[in-house]
């Protein structure tokens, strides 16, 4: 499919299928994009972006499209994904992104038109879009479409150089009497999924603001889908799940994902403590112990990188302590279907 004009065209992009030469420009793209947010980091290789995309999960579908200028170069991309699953059937997560010298010329309209027209049937349908304050043209286009704030959060950093290594230590032996922790390097054992599933749905007490997503419930399927897409992506990873010695139920959580591809960050995946075990010191000990694996097994890494919901005191306070710092300002933001089909539809923009 493409869709055409004097100035740019349109072109739908099936990325776990395409060719070397296509992955190539779509990782040039992508790469000139991230330098506007994240200058000092090194490119990511076109090797780890069909790897990830040839090994999505099955319950993850994904649509994406290109825009070329008038010579052929790509400058814009746009993506929707829908999970497959029980709950949150009504939300999309839509993407576009125009390389600085090319927006404001309609590009942008013109792949959120596509966006918009591959949604699916529904009144109620509804799209997440996530914009940084280092992309200020972001935030101005969740505003024109008419957009609103959901949730306002951080990337926060930590320079592994700067770690305070004693603190790792002390934090590490806390280890508060009557729990244990249990580690998940590879996939996820039978006799753990139970507990991996409490884990991952405690997540859902995080600060959502004023969201409209619904709880998401894990089952043993989806833990094996994560678990296949991670491996045949080539990412590492370390879960470590805090277990209560008297009952073996799930306490706390923590991981890790590391791409070898991408050697120089960590990328921290959720932390969590069950509200009934909170107070107890679990999430120190929890985020110490990881580090120090981390700093053994991954040397070659300089950041991890995590998200954290401004609301979310508990968790800043603890990383904060461990020397993590905001590298940029992140908005969650919302549209209905009707909103966004009244501005894709409109006119020039």
């Amino acid at each position: 499919m493409q869709t055409a004009s004097r100035a740019f065209t349109i072109e739908q992009l099936d990325l776990p299928s395409a060719p070397e030469p296509l992955v190539a420009e779509v990782a040039a793209l992508r790469n000139a994009l991230q330098r506007e947010y994240l200058p000092d980091d090194p490119p990511v290789p076109a090797a780890a972006i069909a790897a990830r995309a040839r090994a999505r999960p099955k319950m993850f579908r994904m649509r994406e499209w290109l825009a070329r200028d008038a010579a052929g170069t790509v400058v814009a991309q746009a993506s929707l994904g829908q999970f497959v699953a029980d709950t949150n059937k009504h939300l999309r997560e839509a993407g576009v992104s125009v390389l600085p010298a090319h927006r404001r010329r309609g590009i942008g309209r013109a792949l959120y038109r596509e966006v918009v027209r591959s949604a699916g049937d529904g009144d109620d349908i509804v799209f997440e879009h996530y914009t940084n304050d280092r992309v200020p043209a972001g935030e101005a286009f969740a505003r024109r479409i008419g957009a609103h704030e959901t949730l306002r959060a951080h990337v926060n950093q930590l320079d592994l150089r700067e770690l305070d290594r004693d603190l790792v230590r002390e934090w590490s032996a806390l280890r508060p009497g009557g729990y244990r922790l249990e580690w998940i390097d590879a996939d996820v054992p039978d006799a753990l999924v139970r507990n991996v599933i409490v884990a991952y749905d405690t997540m859902n007490t995080a600060p959502r603001g004023e969201s409209g997503i619904e709880d998401w419930h894990h089952t043993p399927e989806l833990i094996r889908e994560w678990d296949r897409s991670r491996r045949e992506a080539g990412r590492e990873r370390r879960l470590a799940l805090v277990i209560d010695e008297a009952t073996g139920d799930t306490a706390g959580f923590t991981e890790l994902t590391y791409d070898p591809k991408i050697p120089h960050v960590i990328s921290q995946q959720g932390t969590a403590v069950i509200p009934a075990h909170r107070g107890r010191g679990l999430g120190k000990w929890l985020k110490a112990a990881m580090l120090a694996r981390a700093l053994r097994e991954w040397p070659n890494a300089r950041f991890v990188r995590t998200g954290n919901a401004d609301a979310n005191a508990p968790m800043l306070a603890i990383n904060t302590r461990l020397g993590f710092a905001p590298v940029w300002a992140s908005i969650i933001w919302e549209i209905g279907i009707g909103d966004a089909r009244r501005y894709a539809e409109g006119g020039t923009a």
